[in-house]
């Protein structure tokens, strides 16, 4: 099928010559089409599909919660981790966990792509999961709606190659926001979460209409009530507030940290799929039970407790170790949720463990409460934890108080810089890969090899190298001939002591090499394949420099090597199994 919005040139132009202007008006019609009519379209389908996730969720709540209490929270929270896991392994093909982890897996590997079964499984696990007291948030489960109606709607209509994922991305972040009632907390989201470090900049166009469109009908159909308790009478936050908020920051990036190890050492433990897998989850309902009955309120997605975090007449008024223990209670739920059965997101999770813990953290200052401080520690924490630093400082703009961004963004920055590229979900990057490395982070991920091949097997020799002592006009004569963006430097013993960028020499006004040496750290010939991937993905330079023990330069591997490896690797596999390995 045609894409929808393509026009045929040919036939809108009997005459090829026609000029200019009959060419512009094609462009702005498919640029119409392409980023504001399909957007407008799939928004609509996305307002509409997430309001009945939430009734869905809303109804098993409200069936369920009255049974959150000893004895029958041992026997409400095994079967909700026991469904919600059987419904992924048996309708969806597929296991329970962080939806944010899928919705990142389809966008850099499958250009959101994703089963139509394990799309349907995913939300209804999620409402089991939460609507059953799991300690989760609905965003994970609202990105994954709306990212596979997006990608279903784009190739219905003939979309392809990059723009799929990138309407994909934007379809995630527009039920991201109408779940939340904050539709720029969506687009921005959605143009953060991908990397660490850096954004999706191409997302943020169609992500507008989507974005407004989902979130208009979404509460035309739920209601307007915001997802928190109405916070009055917050002003303009005073100089300490704003001094105050940095030192914030950096209590949150310890707490955030915490939380990341706690989540990761869960992922490593975690047994679904493997023997005795239902046993496992059973004994994760029934930690979650036994945690429940001594703090029930770390139990659920917490909407109220944020309320009551943000209110000085509510968490303000319990002690200080309580408040604490909720904070470390729910970091445990929240990790035990996800990885031993149950399915959701971890953004509202993050809100709720940063806004307690800065109520703690005030009370044990022996500060006055100020709920602009608490609004600053969950956009910190959501910063640290997720990657997503602006989102987090427009969520609280968005649902709290505008009066709350200056010190969400001091505190924010602080906790995210102090984290570093630490985070809880498994497939950011840390930069956008350019579009040549896209192919081999793609490759790499599909042939999983049991042994990988080591860089002594795979490198090729390289036959230009710069010494310490060399002028500009030899560097430049060696990057004609090699055709490179980057040369070894070595001395006169053959060890590797750096490397001369292109870009860096032709910006630069020195006359020797000595000054433009960049001195990174080599890859060893006896290290493998997939190390030298990582390398390329995180650094952005698609030519690495391999050594022996002694430093000595051995070769270079460049990102077409690795391709060629890998698809040797993969089309053995087909030829052994008679199958398509893709």
């Amino acid at each position: 099928m045609g894409s929808f919005w393509q026009v045929n040139t040919l036939n809108s132009l009997p005459n090829r010559g026609a000029g200019l202007k009959n060419e512009t008006s094609i462009e702005l019609r498919n640029a119409l089409h392409k980023w504001i009519f399909m957007p407008l379209f799939m928004g609509s389908v996305i307002g509409v599909v997430e309001a009945t996730f939430i009734t869905f969720y809303d109804l098993i709540w409200r069936s369920i919660s009255p049974y959150l209490r000893f004895p029958f929270i041992f026997v409400v929270l095994p079967l909700g981790f026991l469904l919600s896991y059987l419904i992924m392994r048996f309708v969806g093909n597929s296991l329970p966990g962080s939806s944010t982890h899928v919705v990142l897996r389809r966008f850099h590997f499958e250009d959101g792509a994703g089963d139509a079964k394990e799309s349907l499984a995913s939300p209804i696990s999620s409402a089991i999961t939460m609507g059953f007291g799991g300690s989760a948030g609905l965003e994970g489960p609202s990105l994954s709606i709306g990212g596979s109606i997006a990608y279903r709607l784009s190739r219905l209509l003939g979309v392809k190659g990059n723009e799929m994922r990138v309407l994909f991305l934007a379809g995630a972040g527009a039920a991201l926001g109408a779940v939340l009632k904050a539709p720029l907390t969506g687009i921005l989201f959605a143009i953060e979460v991908p990397y660490t470090q850096d954004i999706e900049h191409n997302v943020f166009l169609p992500a507008i209409p989507m974005g407004v469109v989902a979130y208009g009908i979404y509460v035309a159909i739920v209601g307007q009530t915001p997802i928190f308790a109405q916070i009055r009478g917050i002003t303009f936050p005073s100089p300490f507030e704003m001094g105050f908020s940095v030192l914030e920051g950096l209590f949150l990036a310890g707490i955030a940290l915490a939380f990341i190890y706690v989540y990761k050492y869960m992922e490593r433990i975690n047994v679904s799929g493997k023997k005795w897998d239902y046993v496992a989850v059973v004994i994760g309902g029934l930690t979650l039970a036994a945690i429940g009955c001594v703090m029930p309120l770390s139990l659920g997605i917490g909407y109220g407790v944020i309320s009551a975090s943000l209110l000085s007449g509510g968490l303000w008024n319990y002690g200080v170790a309580f408040i604490l223990m909720l904070v470390l209670a729910k970091i445990i739920t929240t990790s035990v949720t996800l990885n031993e059965g149950g399915s959701g997101g971890l953004f509202i999770p993050s809100i709720f463990i940063g806004a307690v813990a800065s109520v703690g953290l005030l009370k044990v200052l022996g500060l006055p409460f100020s709920p602009i401080l608490v609004a600053a520690g969950a956009a910190a924490m959501v910063a640290a934890t997720n990657k997503t630093l602006l989102a987090a400082v427009a969520f609280v703009a968005e649902t709290i108080s505008p009066y709350a961004i200056i010190p969400a963004l001091l505190a924010g920055a602080t906790a995210y810089l102090l984290t570093s590229n630490k985070g809880l979900y498994e497939n950011q990057l840390q930069f956008s890969p350019a579009r040549t490395h896209v192919a081999l982070m793609r490759i790499s991920n599909k042939a999983k090899l049991e042994t990988e091949a080591t860089l002594s097997e795979i490198m090729r020799p390289t036959r230009f190298r710069l010494s310490p002592d060399d002028d500009l006009s030899h560097a430049i004569s060696l990057f004609s001939l090699s055709g490179d963006t980057a040369l070894p430097v070595v001395d006169p013993t053959g060890k590797y002591v750096g490397r001369v960028e292109l870009e860096t020499l032709l910006a630069s006004k020195v006359t020797n090499v000595t000054e433009l040496i960049i001195r990174d750290r080599p890859l060893f010939e006896d290290e493998t394949a997939g190390v030298a991937v990582n390398r390329i993905l995180s650094s952005g330079k698609g030519i690495v420099f391999v050594v022996d023990r002694d430093r000595k330069l051995k070769g270079v591997i460049r990102t077409a090597d690795l391709i060629r490896h890998y698809s040797k690797a993969l089309y053995a596999m087909g030829e052994e199994h008679g199958s398509n390995p893709i």
